[in-house]
């Protein structure tokens, strides 16, 4: 299991320039993003998904998991 990344991790990245996916509170644990990119995405103990720490999130298909929400929990934390 990968580490779901933190506030304070989101908080560097962002100085960074580093744009960092967002899920907000509307998941419904479809997990469609988990399969379009699991190397970004799991599922908590909740059945929710949170975002893994990573350096970068570019090439991971962010966009995709993105379009595929159908319920729009996910965006660009820029």
């Amino acid at each position: 299991m990968t580490a779901i990344i933190s506030e304070e991790q989101v908080k560097k990245l962002r100085e960074a320039n580093v744009a960092v996916p967002d899920v907000n509170e509307t998941c419904i644990w479809c997990s469609a993003c988990v399969a379009i990119s699991p190397d970004v995405f799991e599922l908590n103990d909740e059945w929710l998904s949170e975002v893994t720490l990573r350096d970068n999130y570019e090439g991971c298909d962010v966009d995709d998991a993105i379009a595929a929400c159908p319920v729009d929990a996910i965006s660009w934390n820029a």
